[in-house]
């Protein structure tokens, strides 16, 4: 997940690094900066779910406990 972040604080700052922007354009880097963030999001929960999968069944019980 916190890749996801890093990546998606670099887009937003990437993409609102320019000048002045009307507001119907800051508009859309908002929508922008909101599909970014979900995409990075599911793809972490997805990363974090396969590696929990790939684990022996005893890991997974602990992981379960806490």
């Amino acid at each position: 997940m916190a890749i996801s972040h890093e990546l998606n604080s670099e887009i937003a700052a990437a993409l609102l690094a320019t000048t002045v922007r009307s507001p119907r354009e800051l508009r859309d880097l908002k929508e922008i900066l909101l599909v970014v963030h979900s995409t990075l999001q599911r793809l972490a929960d997805e990363q974090q779910a396969a590696h929990v999968k790939s684990q022996p069944t005893v890991k997974k019980a602990a992981a379960a406990k806490s």
